[in-house]
């Protein structure tokens, strides 16, 4: 009697439509004992008050665990659990009431979750405004290759950019500790923003003739309010380097002069219980996934697919910031060449523009400034002019 009943109440479940999302939380309840615990925590495990606390739940439980599919009307549906892909540690939607990790590894957040809008029109986002998410630590988080990808939108406060926000570096993903009054420094990875730049900052603890000290690699692009990004930051340690990746664009790289020290410490998701006086904005983040190896590009590429709006995220690589027309055309590898106006205005100033290369006032080179500059070198009249600056920008293949 009570398989039937179950049976019912399941397959009403679905035709109501309430089966929705990436993952079925069948029969999912919280524990609704609420807990407070320190920011701090200590390498040993004790926990040290510093001020500031934050509100925790439980860890999603289930009523009934089952090893196989559910078959509904006569076995012609069938509910079935997701499809993970390989060296998926965690994947946060944030569609859940909680912040549950659909990876089947039970690396469930324990803080509460807030939601906001998701960046495909279904299921959630969650919002972090002064708050953050807290990933217990795991031995599957501990990985010396791994890869962090997720989706942020940022929400414009209508102030002008620079002017009265924080120059503090504000996490959005940590693993690790930052806590200056016990001395505390930890990151393996530390992804980190500037709220008066919008650059990015991907950082890891190495240690040195075992010295520990934190290496990181700023990035080109910023991050600019209002519209969806997608970030990734990949570790190689065979390569020892560190990759960060906007839209799919490869925007900045470094090689570790160290190897990476791992750490005990919970993984925070945007923002941490030691930088919430420091840091003042609304983000929007979404599609939340650790892998334990480096993503190849052109999955990384797939997955930042929208954000682009058609355009392919190898069409456009970035050459130089800020450099003359000799040096931006340098800059550009040997398979692409300063973009055409042609390339520009068919998705390389769209490119450009999403990814922050680009802001008003911005001189672009051209691949016929370039020919141009040569032809007046040849024929030594009017010799290229040196102090102009502009954004070089590299196109595929010959112009």
């Amino acid at each position: 009697m009570h398989i039937r009943m179950l049976v019912a109440v399941l397959r009403f479940a679905v035709l109501a439509g309430l089966a929705q999302g990436a993952q079925l939380h069948l029969l999912e309840r919280s524990n609704a004992q609420q807990v407070v615990v320190g920011p701090a925590f200590l390498q040993d495990g004790a926990e040290e008050q510093s001020g500031s606390a934050t509100s925790l739940i439980g860890h999603p439980s289930c009523d009934s665990i089952l090893t196989d599919p559910i078959c509904f009307s006569g076995k012609r549906g069938a509910l079935l659990p997701n499809a993970v892909p390989s060296g998926l540690v965690g994947h946060w939607d944030f569609n859940a009431d909680s912040p549950y990790d659909s990876s089947g590894n039970g690396n469930h957040g324990v803080t509460e979750l807030m939601h906001g809008p998701s960046p495909g029109g279904g299921g959630h986002s969650a919002v972090f405004e002064r708050t953050f998410m807290m990933v217990p630590n795991s031995e599957l988080l501990k990985a010396r290759d791994f890869t962090y990808s997720f989706w942020i939108y940022l929400v414009d406060d209508g102030s002008p950019s620079g002017v009265g926000r924080s120059s503090a570096w504000c996490p959005l993903i940590r693993k690790g500790i930052s806590d200056v009054k016990t001395q505390q420094f930890a990151s393996t990875p530390s992804l980190l923003f500037s709220h008066r730049t919008g650059h990015l900052r991907a950082e890891l603890t190495t240690t040195v003739q075992n010295v520990k000290d934190g290496e990181f690699v700023d990035s080109n692009a910023r991050l600019l309010p209002n519209r969806w990004v997608h970030i990734a930051m990949v570790h190689h340690s065979s390569r020892g380097s560190l990759l960060l990746y906007v839209n799919g664009i490869l925007d900045n790289a470094m090689t570790t002069r160290g190897s990476m020290v791992l750490n005990d410490y919970p993984l925070y998701v945007g923002g941490d219980p030691f930088t919430l006086d420091a840091c003042h904005f609304t983000v929007y983040m979404d599609e939340l996934r650790v892998f334990s190896h480096a993503v190849p590009p052109h999955q990384l590429q797939a997955e930042a697919a929208p954000a682009l709006g058609g355009t392919d995220p190898s069409y456009v690589r970035l050459g130089c910031l800020k450099c003359t027309l000799a040096e931006a055309a340098r800059r550009c590898p040997q398979n692409r060449h300063i973009c055409t106006s042609i390339e520009l205005h068919t998705g390389g100033y769209q490119v450009a523009r999403s990814v922050g290369w680009l802001s008003e006032g911005t001189h672009v080179w051209t691949h016929a400034a370039l020919v141009k500059g040569q032809n007046a070198q040849m024929n030594a009249q009017n010799p290229a002019d040196t102090s102009t600056m502009g954004l070089g920008l590299c196109c595929d293949g010959p112009p």
